[in-house]
């Protein structure tokens, strides 16, 4: 059950802070746990974490934040004390605990800032001249940051996303801005194609009626790609991902299968022949962030493209009915 409704305003404690929330984009994760659940978020809990928002109280303890300042959130908090947090590995963190799953997140005038996530770095400036919507992008990108640095995307590479959904049309941003020369998107879905072919310098296929491996494979000139994102959540694509990869590059499964269906059978000979890197992703760091921060500043990502809707937090069952229906990309909701 989800449901919009008055609660009780956060109380700001001494050593976390208090955000307006300007801007908050739905998540996929935000659909999960609409449609299927999850263990980890126990009810009641607001929900929503790709979000901009502005100090309008500090705990005397906090130092660093001015009221006024406007921020997003690296909103995969690790504990800071374990293996994988001292690797710089915080997404991994045994420990880790989330905004929208342990936290109240950001679907909501007003949001708690939790002190582990100060302590942790997780809280990141957004500069002037970076919009609110824009700047909800954060979190999202960083994740295809995180993606694309374990592929190893780097200049002159080309770079196949499979899927042109929200996060696919991130991948393929985020490919350019890494220096990618050349960007491939595949895509079924009539609406979806015709989004993702308004992304400057992305060939999009549509693979609706054709053999998505032959057609990449036809104007690779037979070779492949040098990175292939699977950004659709699907086994049949994660497989197909390793067949449209060249020899000696590499697969990056970004996007998540549903618990229980998850098994995929795959021809490991094209990954032990082809010397293929199979990488996966989960979440972000803090560094995501800002780096993510930084490309949407710098004006390297199409946001006019992928943020497709706004609704006030009054619609947000709208916003997700409107996203499991796949209508348009990125859906931002302005309490």
């Amino acid at each position: 059950e989800l449901e919009v409704t008055d609660v009780p305003e956060p109380v700001c404690k001494p050593d976390s802070i208090v955000l307006r929330i300007r801007t908050c984009t739905i998540c996929g994760t935000d659909l999960k746990l609409y449609t299927a659940g999850n263990p980890r978020c126990k009810p009641p809990r607001i929900i929503g974490h790709e979000l901009v928002g502005e100090v309008i109280e500090a705990g005397v303890q906090v130092e660093g934040w001015a009221l006024g300042e406007r921020v997003t959130l690296a909103t995969t908090i690790g504990c800071n004390q374990c293996d994988y947090c001292k690797r710089n590995i915080e997404n991994l963190c045994p420990n880790m605990r989330c905004i929208s799953m342990d936290f109240d997140g950001a679907f909501a005038e007003l949001m708690e800032v939790p002190a582990q996530a100060i302590r942790g770095g997780n809280v990141i400036r957004v500069p002037d001249e970076v919009e609110d919507r824009t700047a909800a992008l954060a979190e999202p990108l960083s994740c295809v940051i995180n993606a694309e640095r374990l592929a190893g995307v780097k200049p002159g590479d080309t770079v196949l996303v499979i899927g042109a959904g929200p996060l696919g049309c991130l991948c393929a941003e985020a490919a350019k801005a890494f220096g990618a020369h050349r960007v491939i998107m595949t895509q079924r879905s009539p609406a979806r194609l015709a989004l993702a072919r308004r992304l400057k310098g992305v060939e999009v296929l549509d693979v609706s009626a054709g053999d998505a491996v032959e057609q990449v494979l036809a104007i690779t000139h037979g070779n492949g790609a040098d990175v292939v994102m699977a950004a659709a959540p699907t086994g049949e694509s994660q497989a197909e991902a390793l067949q449209m990869a060249r020899k000696g590059g590499a697969v990056n499964l970004f996007a998540s299968l549903p618990r229980g269906d998850s098994m995929v059978a795959f021809d490991t000979r094209l990954i032990h022949y082809g010397q293929l890197a199979v990488t996966g992703a989960s979440d972000s760091r803090p560094r995501d962030v800002r780096d993510a921060v930084a490309l949407l500043q710098a004006g390297k990502i199409d946001v006019e493209t992928i943020v497709t809707h706004e609704l006030p937090l009054e619609r947000l069952l709208d916003g997700i009915e409107q996203m499991r229906r796949r209508v348009g990309l990125k859906i931002a909701i302005r309490p």
